[in-house]
C-alpha cells in the first residue's frame, strides 16, 4: 500500500503572520478576530487608522476580512457582498474551487431549468482574434438546460458558485431536480 501523503495543517499563529504578509500597508490584522473553520483561520482586518482614532471614517469598505487556508496557506480576501458566516461556510463547502454541477435526474424539465438558472453558469467559447485566442465566457439559457436533461447525468463543468451558495441550498431542496457538486479536474 503506498504511503499517504498529508500536508502539515498550519498553526493559528502561522496562519496570523501569513496573513500580516498579506495585507496592504496601512491596513491591520486584528489577532484577537481570530476564528477556525475546517477550511482554515479567518481574521479581521482594519485600518491603522482605525485602531489608532476609533473614527468610522476610518474603518476599510468593502472589506470582511481575510481567511488563511490552514493546509496552503493561501490567503482568500473577503468581501463584503455576504456577511462572515456566509463566506465561512462557502469556503468550509469548498464554494471557492471549481465545481461540476452534475444534474442526476430531473421530475419536471421546465422548473429544474428554471432552478439551475438560478446559477449563472456558463461556458467557454475560444476565438482567435489578431493571432490571439480569447475566452469568451457565454451562460447557459433555459433551452441548453431542457436540452441536456435527454441525456442524464448532464455535466457542467467548471463553474463558480462562491456566490451562488444560497441558490444550491434552494435547488437541494427542489424536488423538480437532483444535483451532485464535484471538484473540477482538469484544465
Amino acid at each position: 500500500m503506498p504511503a499517504v501523503t498529508r500536508l502539515r495543517s498550519m498553526t493559528p499563529k502561522e496562519a496570523f503572520t501569513v496573513a500580516e504578509m498579506h495585507i496592504e500597508p496601512g491596513f491591520a490584522v486584528e489577532r484577537d478576530t481570530l476564528r477556525e473553520t475546517a477550511f482554515g483561520f479567518y481574521f479581521h482586518v482594519t485600518t491603522k487608522d482605525y485602531l489608532r482614532t476609533g473614527d468610522l471614517v476610518d474603518l476599510p469598505v468593502g472589506s470582511c476580512g481575510v481567511l488563511v487556508d490552514r493546509l496552503t496557506g493561501d490567503v482568500h480576501d473577503l468581501g463584503s457582498a455576504f456577511g462572515l458566516e456566509y463566506w465561512l461556510e462557502a469556503y468550509d463547502r469548498g464554494l471557492h474551487l471549481p465545481m461540476d454541477v452534475v444534474v442526476l435526474s430531473v421530475s419536471d424539465r421546465q422548473r429544474a431549468a428554471s432552478a439551475l438558472m438560478r446559477l449563472q453558469m456558463s461556458y467557454i467559447i475560444p476565438e482567435v482574434a489578431y493571432g490571439e485566442t480569447w475566452t469568451i465566457p457565454k451562460h447557459y439559457n433555459q433551452k441548453d438546460f431542457i436540452r441536456s436533461f435527454d441525456s442524464l447525468p448532464a455535466r457542467f463543468g467548471a463553474q463558480r458558485l462562491i456566490f451562488r451558495m444560497h441558490d444550491l441550498d434552494a435547488i437541494d431542496e427542489n424536488p423538480d431536480v437532483n444535483i451532485e457538486l464535484e471538484l473540477h479536474k482538469g484544465g
